[in-house]
């Protein structure tokens, strides 16, 4: 989109005004900030400079949850997400990228609606165990895919975190069906969480003693379960 003709008159007051719409007003407030005479801070990012601000404020959020933290911190964390995903949309309009925040709305509304067939559609009730068994199709569906058309494996981002890629990989194998190894000892029947929280760190406390970088480790062993399991 081009920018306003007068960025400071198009703009809205600094002060919030009685009976706003708080959503609507903070959305302007980052655009302000971003816009030509805003912040000059603000001015100078792009999406590949506020990716490491995104994996933090996320992370943040993440540590308040699982510190059982007040839920006003909560609620702030989250806050700070939703700054960047307000901030993002805010340069796209910008910087002409072709979307802005409405167009981002619009199409994660569609795309919920589209994947939720049995609250929005005639699918009818569906319970916790059959939306698991159905989530591809779901999506299939929803994107108007034929049926069967998505790999077990397909969508899982190359770029996250190794461990938490490596519980999906295994997690969409499982749900598929597909043969996944058993657990060695590490991962005895009746383990608790800090039972293998600790089986973990003692294996990064070997990796390390033994001058192997875990994560790269991790991402390999991954890599080469997805590949016996190509889409």
């Amino acid at each position: 989109m081009s920018a306003p003709s007068n960025p400071s008159r198009d703009e809205p007051e600094s002060t919030p005004r009685a009976g706003a719409d708080p959503f609507a007003e903070l959305r302007d407030t980052v655009h302000r900030l971003v816009w030509p005479e805003g912040c000059a801070w603000h001015a100078v990012q792009t999406h590949e400079s506020l990716v490491p601000y995104l994996i933090e404020e996320t992370a943040e959020f993440v540590d308040a949850v699982e510190r059982g933290l007040p839920p006003e911190e909560v609620a702030g964390e989250l806050g700070d997400v939703l700054y960047q995903v307000l901030f993002h949309a805010a340069i796209a309009e910008r910087d002409g990228e072709g979307y802005d925040f409405a167009a981002v709305a619009a199409a994660l509304n569609a795309k919920l609606i589209g994947r939720h067939p049995h609250v929005f559609g005639d699918r009818g009730y569906m319970s916790v165990e059959e939306l698991n068994a159905e989530w591809e199709r779901l999506k299939e569906d929803a994107a108007g895919q034929r049926r069967g058309s998505r790999g077990a494996l397909d969508g899982i981002p190359v770029g996250m975190p190794a461990l938490a890629r490596a519980a999906k990989v295994v997690e969409r194998l499982r749900r598929a069906g597909a043969p996944v190894p058993e657990p060695g000892a590490g991962g005895a029947a009746g383990s608790d969480e800090r039972e293998l929280g600790d089986a973990l760190l003692a294996l990064v406390i070997r990796a390390n003693a033994e001058g192997v970088d875990p994560d790269r480790a991790l991402r390999l062993a991954t890599q080469r379960l997805a590949e016996r399991h190509p889409s």
